[in-house]
């Protein structure tokens, strides 16, 4: 549809004998057109203009004595709509936080759109910290979205909107997050080894943990991984405890693990009771996972597992 721009000049009054000499162009083009027959009134039309474009006219006084003023300028440019996204129960745009298995987020838009130029609104998500955007909402016909997350991993969103001919402007980012960014994939067995060593004594051989799989949803890269374990040795009422790093060498967003830390021969650290080996309790495990973000991912895992060997080679296997 033509653009038939309107112009009201508000001084001078136009009187018997006065008109003005009116230019225009279509910006940002320095080629001035002349309109003509030259207005006698005050209010005046130029007709079909492309409505997607900005104009600029000059306009000067035409006196009764043929002087003509200096000019002044008038230009249609509209005003660029914005947009806002925010929550819908604060109409704030605070980062907020999921520490649930499953949470809501309800967002609003808040568009202003003076001269009613918006064509469409799409909204854009993004779940890896805003490397990669994807369309979530194509054309939305509605001041209202809502999204469900968990307590891992991040989601941020943003609306696009495309008004006249392809010109689009973005909105604000909303981040809604987990606690963490790391996603345990598959929870690793853990094993903490007993044998005995000779007729009086029993000791730790090794501990290990088969089939931990983790991956961060943020980007970042997985750095290392710690194990801590701890029981008490009923039978001489023995705590025991150690702490083992596995170094990931080239550090990256998903690992498969499976680590053995085996012990030495009657390792004096590892000793836990005599002969008779009446088992243990307050048997726990506790893995720590390292990003390069800064993150450390901590849990639980939930088989583990205190065979008995009869001597120090098996417990090491």
């Amino acid at each position: 549809m033509a653009l038939n721009w309107i112009i009201t000049v508000a001084a001078p009054i136009l009187t018997q004998g006065m008109s003005f000499q009116v230019k225009y162009r279509k910006l940002p083009s320095t080629n001035w057109l002349p309109y003509l027959p030259n207005p006698t009134s005050n209010t005046f039309t130029i007709p079909n203009l492309d409505e997607s474009a900005e104009y600029e006219a000059e306009i000067r006084t035409v006196c009764v004595n043929g002087e003509v003023s200096q000019p002044i300028y008038h230009t249609n440019a509209l005003t660029p709509p914005t947009l806002v996204l925010r929550w819908t129960d604060n109409q704030g745009t605070e980062d907020r936080m999921c520490t649930q298995n499953v949470c809501t987020a309800n967002i609003e838009i808040n568009k202003q759109d003076p001269n009613n130029i918006i064509t469409k609104i799409d909204i854009l998500k993004s779940i890896d910290n805003g490397v990669t955007w994807t369309n979530f909402i194509m054309d939305i016909s509605t001041p209202t979205f809502a999204d469900n997350l968990s307590s891992v991993g991040s989601n941020k969103y943003k609306a696009v909107a495309t008004y006249l001919s392809g010109n689009i402007v973005e909105s604000n980012i909303l981040s809604y997050k987990g606690e963490s960014m790391v996603k345990i994939d598959h929870m690793p067995d853990v094993f903490i080894t007993i044998y005995k060593a000779d007729a009086g004594s029993h000791y730790v051989g090794q501990v290990k943990f088969y089939g931990l799989t983790a991956s961060t949803v943020d980007g970042s890269n997985i750095t290392k991984v710690e194990i801590f374990c701890r029981f008490r040795a009923i039978g001489e009422n023995i705590w025991w405890s150690t702490t083992e790093t596995h170094i990931i060498q080239n550090p990256s967003q998903s690992v498969s693990i499976n680590r053995q830390f085996p012990y030495g021969f009657k390792d004096s650290s590892k000793y836990v009771g005599t002969r008779d080996w009446n088992g243990a309790d307050n048997i726990l495990a506790e893995i720590k996972v390292y990003t390069s973000s800064g993150e450390v991912k901590i849990f639980n895992p939930t088989n583990i597992s205190m065979p008995w060997y009869p001597d120090f080679p098996s417990s090491i296997t």
